[in-house]
């Protein structure tokens, strides 16, 4: 049987060569874990979960920067899945792939409609204290967990090379005019001070959104999917609150209420919450689907882009 999604594609035989190299013994089941798209992911045997990298990645996979994060999470007390192995030969199958320990529980994001008001709380909450706990693990660099480039000696220095990239490629490909791409590129700089102000890099999601929590029973089970993990501003996390309230209603005050129990938000929170909301949406509009999609996420950034240069 075949497993496919949108460039990807792995079957039993595959499957099972994998599995054999690694002295896994035999398949004897296998299910999709998640919808992830840029790394599909197949529950094995109901005790695994084999993880692909679905993008073209050029230098060291993206996956050493997980395997590193899940070492620094459990040192910090945060549930996370065991790394079982990472194989980025490509020898077995043409992408690198990862194989951890299954963790019971279903993605959050999910779960949220058939939760009691209670458990919802106490799950939300739950996320703002693992995020929290999460934040306490500080790093030598600012930038990427994985290779050596892209890391950087100071947080504006991480931030301006990625909206740099991303940025132009956007002009390019007649995403953004230039004239939006100009104005951020101004604004990042007038808040230079904002970032020079982050002197310690610590560990950051880049992704904290509820489709990568598992909980069960109302408890969180584990945290997921940290191959874009970084060192950098805490307050970094925060840039899909919208979305938490979209999606989980109620959740974002609940997140924060579990957040603060631990560290108190800097007084200039909401100017660097912004000012990474702004990017997220950069990013977005990048990985639309489709140009209604991107249309909308414009005009975010906009929104965003225009709060900043008024405050």
């Amino acid at each position: 049987m075949a497993y496919q999604r949108k460039g990807f594609q792995v079957d039993d035989a595959a499957l099972g060569r994998i599995w054999a190299a690694h002295g896994l013994g035999g398949i004897q089941s296998v299910d999709w874990a998640g919808k992830g798209i840029n790394n599909p992911a197949l529950t094995i045997n109901e005790s695994h979960v084999v993880r692909f990298d679905g993008i073209i990645n050029e230098g060291i996979s993206r996956f050493h920067g997980e395997k590193t994060a899940y070492n620094y999470l459990k040192s910090a007390g945060v549930p996370c899945p065991d790394m079982v192995v990472l194989d980025d030969s490509k020898t077995l199958v043409p992408y690198d792939y990862m194989i951890m320990t299954r963790v019971a529980g279903t993605p959050l994001l999910d779960s949220w409609p058939t939760l009691t008001n209670e458990q919802r709380q106490q799950v939300a909450k739950e996320a703002g204290l693992l995020l929290a706990m999460m934040h306490t693990v500080t790093l030598p660099k600012f930038g990427r967990l994985y290779g050596t480039e892209r890391v950087f000696d100071t947080w504006y220095g991480y931030i301006m090379d990625k909206f740099v990239r991303d940025g132009q490629s956007s002009v390019n490909d007649g995403l953004i005019p230039q004239a939006l791409y100009d104005r951020m590129q101004h604004t990042l700089g007038d808040y230079q001070p904002t970032f020079d102000s982050v002197t310690k890099p610590h560990l950051v999601h880049w992704d904290y959104h509820f489709g990568n929590l598992l909980q069960q029973d109302g408890k969180i089970t584990a945290l997921l999917d940290f191959e874009w993990g970084l060192g950098g501003d805490p307050a970094h996390d925060f840039n899909r609150r919208s979305q938490w309230e979209e999606e989980c209603p109620g959740s974002m005050a609940w997140v924060y209420n579990g957040s603060t129990g631990i560290h108190a938000l800097e007084a200039d929170h909401e100017i660097r919450v912004s000012l990474y909301e702004m990017l997220w949406y950069l990013d977005c509009v990048v990985d639309a689907c489709d140009a209604d999609e991107a249309a909308v996420m414009r005009d975010k950034l906009v929104d965003r882009l225009s709060w900043l240069e008024n405050n």
